[in-house]
């Protein structure tokens, strides 16, 4: 399904109002920001060798003591890299970005300074360059402008409105059908789900700040 650009600006909006605007003073709130180690399962080319950038807001909750939930609105830039290895003879080159617009939500659990964390993702993508050693490649498989993802990661507080975050990320949803089309009725390489294509999978490395007094609770 495509939806206007549009539209999708309105989406984001109500996805940052609306947290924000429920008895404001039970949450905290802050920005964050960090790279992002990516590759795109599916393709033909292996190793998490395209860096990119994740920045972006947060709100968080806490339940209990231990228990909290946390609301993101991110930029994430992912993709896939492959360089040239003249040592083995290997002069291809390929590079594939993919920019995001994702909104993770998760339930974290604390243990002293240490927080494990859960969820799910929805991203939105933005625009995407696929290239080779020759230029643009101009592939005829579109990528979905939607995607859904799961989430893990461990979170340390290093400073009282400071922690640091490391977050494996990966694609519920295909991001690409296989080239030629949909192989549905072919032996699935994830999930199970008879869905051959191209999933996103990634590794991020943030600081999460909390801004200063900005509710009063």
């Amino acid at each position: 399904m495509i939806i206007p650009n549009n539209l999708k600006k309105i989406l984001i909006i109500v996805l940052i109002i609306c947290p924000l605007s429920i008895k404001a003073q039970d949450f905290k709130a802050g920005m964050l920001a960090g790279g992002v180690f990516s590759q795109v399962d599916g393709d033909s080319y292996a190793g998490f060798n395209k860096l990119g950038l994740v920045t972006g807001l947060y709100v968080s909750r806490e339940f209990s003591d231990i228990w909290s939930g946390q609301f993101e609105i991110v930029y994430k830039q992912k993709g896939s890299r492959h360089n040239p290895n003249e040592s083995i003879e290997d002069y291809t080159k390929y590079k594939l970005n993919l920019n995001y617009i994702e909104v993770p939500v998760m339930a974290k659990i604390k243990v002293n300074k240490f927080s494990f964390e859960g969820g799910v993702t929805m991203g939105m993508l933005i625009n995407s360059l696929e290239e080779d050693e020759y230029g643009d490649v101009g592939a005829t498989v579109e990528f979905e402008d939607f995607e859904w993802g799961s989430l893990v990661g461990v979170n340390y507080q290093f400073h009282e409105k400071m922690y640091a975050n490391i977050r494996w990320a990966y694609s519920l949803s295909r991001v690409r059908k296989a080239y030629g089309g949909d192989f549905d009725d072919q032996k699935p390489p994830h999930w199970r789900d008879g869905k051959f294509g191209q999933y996103n999978h990634s590794v991020s490395l943030s600081v999460y700040y909390e801004f200063d007094k900005l509710f009063n609770r």
